[in-house]
C-alpha cells in the first residue's frame, strides 16, 4: 500500500519514549504497524507530535488507538485547509531593472506559489503578496557592511524601529570595545540584505527583531575582525534566556560575503584523479572563475569551524553561494578533489568559498528571465553544483539602501533610499526571511532540520538543467544541483476559503 506521510499526535502525560520505539521496531504492539515504520520528521521539539510514513490501513488502525489524539496529514499538505494570512501586502512586482518607483522584491511574490506565476514575462503577474507568518519573536542577524539606523525600512507597523542596537561584548560576556560606527551602512550591501531579510516592505520577517554585525571587509574600521564576528554572535545567543515557548528566541544568520581568489600562478593539477601539467586555467576542467582575473571561491579552515560552531550553537546560517559561475561539490562527488597547484600548495576550486558549513545552507540565485526551454534558470554569474540547497530570486531585487552610498530615494520616503542590485548576495536574504518565519511557526528546528524543511517545501524540477555534470563553461547548467527553488505554502495569492 503506498505510504505518505502523518502527523500523530499523542495524548497528554503519554510516554513518547515507549510509543516511538513501538512504532519504529521490527514487529509493532497492538494496533501499532507490524513493521518498522519510518520516522519522516522526528521533532526533537515536541512530545506529543511526529511524523511518520504510514498507509491507508495504518492510519485507521492508530486512530484506534486510546494514547493518540489524531492521525492528519501535515497542514501544509492537505489541500482542504488554507491557513489564514495576516495581511496581504500590495504594489507592483514587475522584475524591473529599474532604481526608483513602487517596485516590490518580487522574489516574495514568486516563492508564494509552486509554479511560476511570471511564465516567460518580466511584468507583474497579479495577485498580492499575502502572508500569515512574519518572524515574530525571531531574531534575524545580518552579518555584512551594516545597516543604516533610521530607515524606515526596519521599523514596525507602528513606526518602532526593530533594529537592536546592542553592545556585542557585553551580550557576549567577550572583552573589548565596539568598533566607532558600528551602527550605520558605508557601503549599502548590507541594509540591502536587510531589506530583503526582513524589511517592512521588501522583507519575508517583517516584525522579527534585526541585529547588524557589521564585518570588517575591504579594510573597513568600523566591523569586527572575521573571527570575532563570529564569537560574538555565537555567545549571545548561548546567553539568551529560554522564553514562555519553552525555546530561547531562534537566531538565523545571513552571510552575503565570501572569499576568494584567483587563478594564477598554475604550475598544473588534478581533474577527477588524473594529473596535468600546464600554466594556463583549465575551463574544460572546470576551472572557469569571473571577471577579468578570474576569480573563483576558496575555502579557510578558521572560518569554516567558526561556521560549524555557530551550528553546534543550534544557530541557523544562510550564506551566498557566490558569483563566479563555479561549480560546488560536496564531499564524495566526482570534482570535490579538483585541484590546481601553484608554488605555494594545491587548491581545491570545487569546494566553494568561506563562509561555509554543511550545515549551512548554500543559496544559489535564480534568473529574473526564463530559459529558452521555457523553465526558469539559474543567473549565469552563480555558483551551481551539489552544494547548493536551493535557488532563490536574486536578480534584479529591490530593496533598502544607505544615505552614505548613491541610491534613488525609498518610494515610501524620499528622504531615505532604495536600489536595485543582483547576485547570489540577494538571494540568500530570500531563504534567510523565510526561514525566520519557518523559526516562528516551529522554533524547535535544529539548523539540519530547517534546511531540510525548506529543502522539502522547495518546488522542484522547474529550473533548465543539461542534465550533464561537466558543462562547466555553460553558464545557465545546474550541474547536478538539486533542482529546488525557494517556496511556502504558508503564504498564498489566492483568498481564504471556509468550510
Amino acid at each position: 500500500m503506498i505510504e505518505r506521510e502523518y502527523i500523530v499526535t499523542l495524548k497528554k502525560d503519554v510516554d513518547y519514549e515507549k510509543f516511538n520505539e513501538e512504532m519504529v521496531q521490527s514487529t509493532g504492539e497492538g494496533a501499532i504497524p507490524d513493521r518498522t515504520v519510518d520516522v519522516a520528521d522526528a521533532r526533537p521539539g515536541s512530545k506529543r507530535n511526529t511524523h511518520y510514513a504510514l498507509n491507508e490501513q495504518e492510519v485507521i488502525e492508530l486512530r484506534k488507538d486510546s494514547r493518540v489524539d489524531a492521525v492528519e496529514i501535515p497542514p501544509e499538505h492537505d489541500d482542504n485547509i488554507i491557513i489564514e494570512p495576516l495581511a496581504a501586502q500590495s504594489g507592483n512586482f514587475t522584475k524591473t531593472t529599474s532604481q526608483s518607483g513602487n517596485f516590490m522584491n518580487w522574489g516574495m511574490r514568486r516563492c508564494i506559489e509552486n509554479a511560476n506565476p511570471y511564465g516567460t514575462a518580466l511584468t507583474d503577474p497579479g495577485g498580492d503578496y499575502t502572508y500569515n507568518l512574519d518572524g515574530t519573536g525571531v531574531d534575524v542577524v545580518i552579518q555584512d557592511t551594516g545597516i543604516q539606523i533610521g530607515h524606515p525600512e526596519f521599523n514596525d507597523a507602528n513606526g518602532v524601529s526593530r533594529i537592536q542596537q546592542i553592545d556585542w561584548y557585553t551580550e557576549s560576556g567577550l572583552t573589548g570595545t565596539m568598533p566607532s560606527g558600528h551602527y550605520s551602512d558605508w557601503n549599502g550591501h548590507g541594509s540591502h540584505v536587510a531589506g530583503t531579510a526582513a524589511g517592512l516592505n521588501y522583507g519575508w520577517a517583517k516584525n522579527a527583531h534585526i541585529y547588524s554585525v557589521r564585518v570588517n571587509l575591504s579594510g573597513d574600521s568600523s566591523g569586527f575582525p572575521v573571527s570575532q564576528a563570529f564569537d560574538i554572535i555565537k555567545l549571545w545567543h548561548r546567553n539568551k534566556p529560554v522564553t514562555s515557548t519553552g525555546y530561547k528566541r531562534p537566531t538565523i544568520v545571513n552571510m552575503s560575503w565570501g572569499s576568494g581568489r584567483n587563478f594564477s600562478g598554475i604550475t598544473g593539477g588534478n581533474y577527477r584523479g588524473t594529473a596535468w601539467t600546464g600554466t594556463s586555467k583549465r575551463t574544460e576542467f572546470g576551472m572557469v572563475g569571473s571577471g577579468f582575473f578570474s576569480r573563483h571561491p576558496v575555502r579557510v579552515f578558521s572560518t569554516d569551524a567558526d561556521v560549524e560552531e555557530l551550528g553546534e550553537e543550534g544557530i541557523h546560517v544562510c550564506i551566498a553561494a557566490g558569483n563566479s559561475s563555479q561549480k560546488i561539490d560536496i564531499p564524495g562527488g566526482i570534482d570535490y578533489n579538483n585541484y590546481y597547484t601553484t608554488t605555494f600548495g594545491s587548491t581545491y576550486y570545487h569546494r566553494g568559498g568561506s563562509p561555509f558549513g554543511m550545515d549551512a545552507m548554500m543559496i544559489g540565485n535564480l534568473d529574473k528571465a526564463t530559459h529558452s526551454s521555457g523553465l526558469e534558470q539559474k543567473a549565469s554569474s552563480s555558483e551551481c553544483g551539489p552544494g547548493i540547497t536551493v535557488y532563490a530570486p536574486g536578480t534584479n531585487i529591490m530593496s533598502a539602501w544607505t544615505n552614505e552610498a548613491s541610491g534613488s530615494p525609498y518610494h515610501l520616503d524620499s528622504n531615505f533610499q532604495q536600489r536595485n542590485i543582483t547576485g547570489t548576495s540577494m538571494a540568500s536574504p530570500q531563504v534567510c526571511g523565510l526561514g525566520a518565519c519557518l523559526l516562528q511557526l516551529e522554533p524547535y528546528h535544529t539548523p539540519l532540520s530547517l534546511e531540510q524543511k525548506i529543502k522539502k517545501l522547495a518546488s522542484e524540477n522547474g529550473i533548465y538543467s543539461s542534465g550533464l555534470d561537466d558543462d562547466y563553461t555553460n553558464s545557465r547548467s545546474i550541474l547536478d544541483s538539486e533542482n529546488k527553488i525557494l517556496h511556502t505554502p504558508f503564504t498564498s495569492r489566492f483568498p481564504i476559503k471556509t468550510s
